[in-house]
């Protein structure tokens, strides 16, 4: 049932003394309760709203806006919120008390809409319940209790640098890491992905929650780390203290970490900035990675690249290098390790597969103004940029015994391509129809692999 559904079906059903109450809570005229089918048009507005929502108590504020991110739910879904009765019994038994609050202070102040739904098999009345918040009346919930300030509050790369620097024999940045780093093919790999600014941020993510390794057991709950990235933002200054009682109903069924220890950890693995304010840390979500000047030339030198130390090279120092510029060299350079050094060489395959966009990057244009050999690379890919179609998800077959190539035609009609007397092409999404054929013909397939 739609929330729409829903707020038709309370109103149809619901009963008078219920009616009245949210007629005085949100200052409803007798006229707007008049029509129970016109009352669910005038339940949406904003009348009375924002008032009912003032008197609200944080963990009801926090409560509501998990409900509009959850949609329809049950009454178990406010266990996190006024606890139940009993911890045994019958579904009705745990859960009496717990209606008896929601409709309360909920229901009856025009805020949660609550309808009986029918289902399958036997179920008791309490089963039946839901409730959902309007989506209308999201929009004046109130954030999470912060300070605005215009500082930009400190941020940590310590265990991001530990991170490039295990490349060369450092420490492990954390315990238990599962996605390692390394060198293959002249590209860096993070767990089985290239390295990019992406990837870097889902390691920070992961390593996060590896700290804080808890698994929600109950419907509708994050983890802690995920519940503190949803409720923190990029613009107000949040204490520990202030995100408890957050954190309690959206990570509800989980042993919670201290908020401090919790945040802390963010800010040490570069997800969160801190601002000390009054002596008390406070936190916000970084700007992971800001973009860079699109058209900002780069200087004449760079403190982390050495353009002497090897011919037609560049010597990287992971210390310091931009982890945006690390991104673009990974897509467009040949790297590899040597005397534990990193090294950036020219990759003619990476740079054809590259865009033009980053063919023109303020990094691209310094490589190529720096070192002979990057130029060089460059020129030639651009002479021969557009002349050069590449196809992808495309199968090419040698057949040898025309009656199967006949066959195959047949089939796939527009799409086989015959590009001589013993070779064809067709689309990846064709290679089932070609195993059939094979199979009821008796060939046998040869695949070889680049």
């Amino acid at each position: 049932m739609t929330i729409q559904q829903l707020l038709h079906t309370m109103c149809a059903e619901i009963s008078n003394a219920d009616l009245n109450a949210i007629r005085k809570a949100r200052g409803f005229g007798v006229k707007e309760t008049a029509s129970r089918t016109a009352f669910a048009s005038f339940y949406v507005t904003s009348l009375g709203v924002v008032k009912n929502m003032a008197s609200l108590t944080p963990a009801e504020i926090f409560t509501l806006r998990l409900l509009d991110e959850s949609g329809e739910v049950a009454i178990s879904f406010f266990e996190r919120l006024y606890g139940t009765g009993y911890s045994y019994g019958t579904y009705t038994q745990r859960y009496r008390s717990t209606l008896q609050l929601v409709k309360k202070n909920l229901v009856r102040r025009g805020l949660v809409v609550m309808a009986e739904v029918k289902m399958r098999g036997d179920t008791v009345q309490m089963e039946r319940w839901r409730f959902a918040l309007p989506p209308e009346f999201a929009s004046y919930l109130p954030p999470l209790s912060g300070i605005q300030k215009n500082e930009q509050g400190v941020e940590n790369d310590f265990a991001l640098r530990r991170k490039l620097l295990e490349l060369l024999g450092g420490t492990p940045a954390i315990l238990h890491d599962s996605h390692p780093i390394g060198i293959n093919d002249g590209s860096i790999l993070l767990g089985n992905e290239p390295y990019s600014l992406a990837t870097f941020a889902n390691w920070q993510t992961t390593a996060w929650h590896q700290s804080f390794p808890v698994t929600p057991r109950t419907p509708f709950s994050l983890t802690p780390t995920a519940a503190a990235r949803k409720l923190l933002d990029t613009q107000n200054w949040i204490a520990p203290k202030s995100l408890e009682p957050a954190l309690a109903i959206y990570a509800f069924g989980s042993k919670l970490p201290s908020s401090a220890k919790l945040l802390k950890k963010g800010w040490e693995l570069g997800l969160l900035s801190r601002l000390d304010i009054d002596s008390v840390p406070h936190y916000r979500l970084a700007s992971l990675y800001p973009s860079a000047e699109t058209h900002a030339s780069y200087p004449a030198t760079l403190k982390w690249a050495d353009t002497t130390a090897k011919p037609d090279a560049l010597k990287i120092d992971l210390r310091l290098i931009p982890f945006r510029d690390l991104d673009l060299l990974n897509t467009l350079t040949n790297l590899e390790l040597e005397d534990n050094q990193l090294f950036a060489t020219p990759s003619p395959i990476k740079l054809g597969r590259a865009t033009p966009a980053q063919h023109n990057a303020p990094l691209s244009l310094w490589l190529a103004e720096n070192i002979p050999a990057f130029k060089n690379s460059l020129e030639k890919v651009n002479a021969k940029w557009g002349k050069t179609i590449l196809h992808e998800n495309l199968f090419f077959a040698k057949v040898r015994d025309l009656s199967l190539r006949v066959q195959l035609e047949r089939k796939l009609k527009e799409n086989l391509i015959i590009l001589n007397d013993n070779f064809i092409a067709f689309p990846k999404a064709s290679h089932a129809h070609v195993e059939k054929i094979l199979k009821k013909t008796g060939f046998v397939e040869k695949v070889i692999k680049p």
